[in-house]
């Protein structure tokens, strides 16, 4: 079975290229000069992993920066940040006035009133976080005790949905549930785990499984019957700072629904895997925030004593 394509389905050269993309379409729409006195400051959180790959893809960006600026006359800057906590600061000190990142780290460290408007990534086959299991298993989400879980790592909202679910049915923290976490970098490898019975479920995005069966088309007799599943908008986002003016911010906006729908914008979509961006407003981090705020509560009750609860 073909294992194709699956380093480039990796959550953090995704998240990546889900920066890089938004980052690239905001330098495309300024296409005409700029006359306004202010300057999109957008900052992008890539994350910690900072090996050769990842440098590659920086300095592409770098050079279509260059071009573009050069050809449209672009006031703008991009900043990157390898954590959260530093490009809240510099959102707050008005070094920057976007964010872009994944919605739980925003929606944990930026207020909704301190967002406007901006857009969201969305993806063929939708971003609905799954668990998975074989189509013969009998496994059904309250039969999870000592089995074996294969999700992505370095994923948070992964992370907070499947501990949400092992404190609601269990009261306890899923490395007392399950008799194996595993954690691998692409939905194609967490798939393909549960397929060769290396897993009992696996949770995936639904796009990423989608992807995986056009890849494994035999994925499709064994595996796909869906135990729990979580609804996701999208899970990358940028915004604006509710600081920047509304006139400003609808000018670079006003072409985002239609970039797939034109030569230049639908290729820089196809090569970055990604079908389509959206307008958004802040207001869709608040499933990840409540979602967030469930787990800490039920997880606390499950920590207290029980003389306590």
């Amino acid at each position: 079975m073909s294992c194709a394509r699956a380093s480039a389905d990796s959550l953090w050269l995704r998240g990546l290229k889900a920066g890089l993309l938004i980052a690239l379409e905001l330098l495309l729409l300024l296409a005409r000069p700029a006359n306004s006195a202010e300057t999109v400051r957008m900052g992008f959180l890539l994350g910690a992993r900072r090996d050769s790959p990842v440098a590659d893809v920086h300095t592409a960006f770098e050079l279509w920066a260059e071009e573009l600026s050069a050809r449209f006359e672009v006031q703008m800057t991009v900043t990157y940040f390898d954590d959260i906590e530093s490009m809240r600061q510099a959102f707050r000190r008005g070094e920057i006035n976007g964010v872009g990142a994944d919605a739980m780290l925003l929606g944990r460290n930026f207020k909704e009133d301190e967002l406007a408007d901006g857009y969201s990534v969305a993806m063929r086959g939708g971003w609905n976080l799954i668990l998975l299991t074989g189509k013969e298993s009998a496994i059904g989400v309250k039969d999870l005790l000592g089995k074996r879980v294969v999700l992505l790592e370095n994923d948070q909202t992964s992370i907070i949905y499947l501990e949400l679910l092992c404190h609601r049915h269990y009261a306890r923290s899923c490395n007392r549930v399950f008799a194996e976490m595993q954690r691998v970098p692409s939905n194609n490898q967490a798939v393909l785990r549960l397929f060769f019975d290396k897993a009992d479920v696996a949770l995936v995005y639904s796009h990423g499984n989608e992807l995986a069966k056009e890849l494994n088309p035999q994925l499709e007799k064994r595996i796909g019957r869906v135990i729990g599943e979580l609804p996701i908008t999208s899970l990358y986002y940028a915004f604006f700072s509710a600081s920047v003016s509304k006139d400003f911010r609808q000018r670079i906006l006003t072409a985002i629904p239609t970039m797939h729908t034109y030569p230049r914008g639908r290729q820089l979509l196809d090569i970055l895997k990604m079908d389509h961006l959206e307008l958004a407003q802040p207001s869709e981090l608040r499933p990840f925030t409540q979602m967030d705020k469930e787990y800490r509560q039920l997880k606390l009750q499950s920590e207290r004593p029980k003389g306590r609860q």
